[in-house]
Parts: C-alpha cells; sequence; structure tokens
C-alpha cells in the first residue's frame, strides 16, 4: 500500500510569488516509515502545480506521476458500474443489495435479490469503500528508493499566484514648491492556485523575471506593525522582500499586508504647461532618498493621492498614477491631474528667417485664480534636431528637447511671457533626407 505524505507533516514551508502571476512552493515534510512497495503520494499540493519544475531533495526518486482524478459523485458510480452497493429505502429504512449497470442517465440497478431491473431507485446509495484510482486531492505519486533521511524537501512552481502593490500618498492642505507627506505601500496578495498554504515564510519578488513563452473573495487586511515591516534585500538583479513570522494563504483569496512606509518624507507639487494645454497639469515629484525621507526600491504598482481639506480635517481623493519598479535615489513623477483654476493659452507669435537661422517666437500666458502664488513650468517641445534659446523673458533652459521656464504667476493675477528659437535647419547627417 502506498504512504501518504501529507501536508501536515511539513516542518517548514515558504513561498516566494512573483509579479507575472506565479509562486515558488517550498517545503520540507517528515518521512513517514518507507512502504514495501516503495511507493510514496505526496498530497496537499498546489492544483495549477507546473510538474516539469518539481525538485525533490532528500529522496531518489525512479518514477513520478501527478495523479489529479478527483472524487465526485458521477466519477464514485463509474468506477463501481458491474459491482455490488447498497440503497438504503428512505421511508423504510431497508437495505437492499444491487448491481451497477449504468449511470449515464440516472441509475440503472439489478435487484441481486430477484433478477428485476430497477431504474432510478429511491434511498441512499452506499458503497463500501473509496475505489482506486479515485484520491481527494491532488497528489504526486513517487516511485522511490528507501531514503537516508527522515525529510524530504520539495520545490515547484505553481500558476495562479500573484502580487502587487498599491500605494497611498497623504498630502498636507496647501501644495507647495516642498511639502511633507507620508507614504503607505500595501502588498495585495492574490491566491488562485488551489491550495491553502498554512504558517508559511511568504517572500516577494519585485522585478521581471523571463520565463519561456508558452503555446497557444475574501479580502483580508493584515497590518504589520512599523517595526516589523518587510526588508528589501537584493537578491540578484531583482529585490527580495520577507514578510515578518508566517503567515496563512487561503485558496481562493486576496491578501493585503503593509510593505512600506514613510512618515516624514518630502515631496513637491508641480505645474507644468505645454503648447496645447488649456489648464496645467499637475504633477507630485520626489525623491526616493534617504534625505527625502525614503531610500528604499519600490515596487511597481498604483499611487492614490489624498489631500487635507482644511474645512473639516478629512482627506479628500485628487488623482492617482501608476509607478514603475524604481531602484532607490532615483526620482519619481506621478500625475495627479489638471488644475481646474490655473488657464493656459499659447500660441507662436512669428517666425522669420535669417541667414541659415530659423527664428521662431512663442507666447504662454498664464492665469491664476487662486489666492496663493502659484509657478508654472512652461515645457514646449522642439521637434528639430540643431537648436537653442535666442531670447527669452524669463531664465529658460534647454532640456533635451524641451525648452523648460519656470514662470511664477500672483494669486489672483496673469503673466504672460515670451522666448524665442533658433533653429539651424541646413545640418543634416549622413542618410537623412535634406
Amino acid at each position: 500500500m502506498p504512504a501518504d505524505i501529507s501536508g501536515k507533516s511539513a516542518v517548514s514551508r515558504a513561498l516566494t510569488v512573483y509579479n507575472d502571476g506565479f509562486a515558488l512552493v517550498k517545503e520540507t515534510r517528515k518521512l513517514p516509515e518507507f512502504p514495501a512497495d516503495g511507493v510514496l503520494r505526496y498530497l496537499d499540493v498546489a492544483q495549477r502545480i507546473e510538474t516539469e519544475s518539481i525538485l525533490a531533495e532528500g529522496l531518489a526518486i525512479r518514477e513520478m506521476n501527478y495523479e489529479y482524478d478527483l472524487v465526485d459523485k458521477n466519477k464514485l458510480l463509474e468506477k463501481y458500474i458491474g459491482k455490488e452497493l447498497t440503497i438504503i429505502a428512505t421511508e423504510s429504512g431497508k437495505r437492499s443489495r444491487y448491481r451497477l449497470l449504468s449511470v449515464a442517465n440516472g441509475l440503472v440497478v439489478e435487484d441481486l435479490e430477484t433478477g428485476e431491473i430497477v431504474l432510478d431507485p429511491k434511498g441512499q446509495v452506499r458503497l463500501p469503500e473509496l475505489p482506486g484510482g479515485l484520491i481527494l486531492t491532488p497528489a504526486l505519486v513517487w516511485h522511490a528508493k528507501p531514503p537516508a533521511s527522515e525529510m524530504v524537501r520539495v520545490s515547484y512552481l505553481t500558476k495562479g499566484m500573484s502580487w502587487e502593490t498599491d500605494y497611498v500618498i497623504s498630502l498636507p492642505a496647501e501644495s507647495g514648491a516642498e511639502e511633507g507627506f507620508s507614504l503607505t505601500g500595501w502588498m495585495t496578495l492574490r491566491n488562485e492556485s488551489g491550495m491553502t498554504y498554512e504558517d508559511a515564510v511568504l517572500r516577494v519578488l519585485a522585478g521581471e523575471v523571463h520565463r519561456a513563452e508558452e503555446p497557444e473573495p475574501y479580502l483580508v487586511y493584515s497590518a504589520i506593525p512599523e517595526h516589523s515591516m518587510p526588508e528589501p534585500e537584493s537578491f540578484a538583479d531583482y529585490h527580495l522582500y520577507t514578510i515578518p513570522g508566517t503567515i496563512t494563504i487561503k485558496d481562493r483569496q486576496q491578501k493585503q499586508v503593509r510593505l512600506i512606509g514613510a512618515e516624514k518624507a518630502k515631496g513637491r507639487t508641480i505645474y507644468e504647461a505645454g503648447p496645447y494645454d488649456r489648464n496645467p497639469a499637475i504633477f507630485f515629484e520626489f525623491d526616493n532618498t534617504g534625505k527625502a525621507g525614503l531610500g528604499f526600491p519600490l515596487p511597481q504598482g498604483t499611487v492614490k493621492f489624498y489631500r487635507n481639506n482644511p474645512a473639516d480635517g478629512t482627506a479628500e481623493f485628487v488623482g492617482e498614477d501608476r509607478i514603475g519598479h524604481t531602484a532607490k535615489g532615483e526620482r519619481v513623477r506621478l500625475r495627479l491631474g489638471s488644475a481646474f483654476d490655473i488657464t493656459v493659452d499659447s500660441g507662436r507669435t512669428s517666425s522669420g528667417k535669417e541667414g541659415r537661422y530659423d527664428f521662431e517666437s512663442y507666447m504662454y500666458n498664464i492665469r491664476n485664480a487662486k489666492d496663493v502664488p502659484v509657478t508654472v513650468i512652461v515645457r514646449h517641445p522642439v521637434h528639430d534636431r540643431h537648436w537653442d534659446i535666442a531670447e527669452s523673458d524669463l531664465p529658460a533652459e534647454r532640456k533635451f528637447s524641451d525648452v523648460l521656464l519656470p514662470v511664477t504667476v500672483p494669486a489672483n493675477s496673469g503673466k504672460t511671457v515670451h522666448f524665442t528659437l533658433r533653429i539651424d535647419r541646413s545640418i543634416t547627417i549622413a542618410g537623412e533626407e535634406e
């Protein structure tokens, strides 16, 4: 008889969940007494296991099968066709012996006492035992040699598990060139793998792991105290977060765990206007550094912004954006929306040619209906390759293919700025058409 290695015999269990919808399961289980036929059944595995990924250590396996023919009513009855079963009459409780002939369109049985054929007999069907070949849960069936160890370590990949990060940023009542904010990052873990993982060490890996291409709820919040927040560690070319302690992840469950937190970070609200913007775009920008109150890897995810309402002290939702995987030391720039009470008119005011140069002049008129001054950065794209800024009302700089021109507008007022570009369209590069 096969010997069972159930999930209850696990002495340790660990999960590493990846961004791309799969996870690595690692378990150490105690082996039972080795059976005479050398057949072991490794029970309680994920239904979406990738069987080609299984790694077993501590046991010499000659042959391995994945059995997933699970028990259900029809399969049970099909296994008993031609065999004896007992039916207990609903009203009288009389027990009668029958031979099962068919289950295709209801029960067809033969009364073993009278030889009569009975269709859909009423009563409770009793089977003497679970027929061979059917199992209660998916299992790995191993044909193995007697082990030298009492433990077996098994690792495998399973589909159906994923995680992502959702950030919440709380901003003060008034926006400014520099403002404090708090950031909380929640890891949202989803388990659709077909298995519950009890008391597992949980790790999540941030980064894109390449895999070969294939051919064509419940919601639980687990708030981890500030002092036991996960610490990211550099692993190969990725970042690995280990959740303190152990955690239970039920099948078909969505769980949220606090992953990242910063209370006194520094950032800035920026207004930017381009040539086609009626209202400037609102950006929030911060440096992912220790000096700015951060300085740790930020996994990709959605960022939701709230700003305190001075009228009643509550928080109002003011926008959201997505962040990519961001290493420490990098700048983060997120868009919140468009400024309602700042308006912009812009356009080209003149153009001309002097020698080899073309000159183009532009105007931006910015009106501020706020009760406080604002600074709007004019970001004007230039599609030519060879150009510079010939004149400008205010200090301006070239940044790659853009003109950047900060304009401070007083409260309830407006301001107009002009600048002129000098463009050399006579220069061509080998291979380019004139």
